[in-house]
């Protein structure tokens, strides 16, 4: 009985020093979209444009080098020049998962930090066109890829910088809202505020 206990008493700072270890990263973010690409109909030509977007990315990083994000961007018209009228509204949205890659904590607790971060998830889109003749309204699976760096200004406080490219897999003919298969494609560049915890 004394064995099993002292053993336990070992145990339990060995399993909970990871989790003690472990930081909470809530990064609300702006940026832009664009080099957008799609087979969606698209009748204002607006993929093509640069977009203002907003994301946000909750992650979960250890001392070590390996760690999580849910990541959603939110892009409004999407589908929308700035000198046509044809469409009401439109956006894109992503909801990703990803693996984050990352130097060692130790090595640069506050200097630049350096990530990459990719994963899989799932791509809207969304238009309503004045006429309401090709309204869109399609999820599609898909991936991103992207990296950056994040600095802290404080022990609580820093700035993330990314650059991350998002892209649908092929999908199958969806009748008049795309011509063939459907596909989406953009980038994204960011800058956020991060509050670590």
């Amino acid at each position: 009985m004394l064995r099993a206990l002292t053993i336990c008493c070992l145990l339990v700072p060995a399993v909970s020093a990871p989790a003690a270890a472990a930081e909470w990263h809530f990064t609300p973010m702006f940026g832009a979209t664009f080099l957008g690409r799609t087979s969606l109909v698209d009748i204002e030509f607006g993929t093509d444009d640069v977009h203002p977007e907003i994301s946000g990315s909750v992650a979960l990083l250890p001392r070590g080098i390996l760690g999580v994000e849910g990541l959603v961007v939110w892009t409004p018209g999407f589908f929308q020049s700035n000198n046509l009228d044809l469409v009401k509204n439109s956006r894109t949205m992503a909801l990703m998962g990803n693996l984050m890659l990352t130097t060692p904590r130790r090595w640069n607790e506050y200097t630049l930090h350096p990530f990459v971060s990719g994963g899989f998830g799932l791509l809207n889109a969304s238009s309503n066109d004045v006429a309401g003749l090709s309204p869109i309204h399609t999820n599609i699976a898909g991936f991103n890829i992207g990296g950056g760096a994040i600095g802290f200004l404080s022990p609580r406080t820093g700035l993330r910088f990314e650059l991350r490219y998002y892209s649908g897999f092929s999908g199958t003919d969806q009748g008049p809202v795309a011509i063939g298969d459907v596909h989406l494609r953009y980038m994204t560049a960011s800058v956020g505020v991060v509050l670590r915890r």
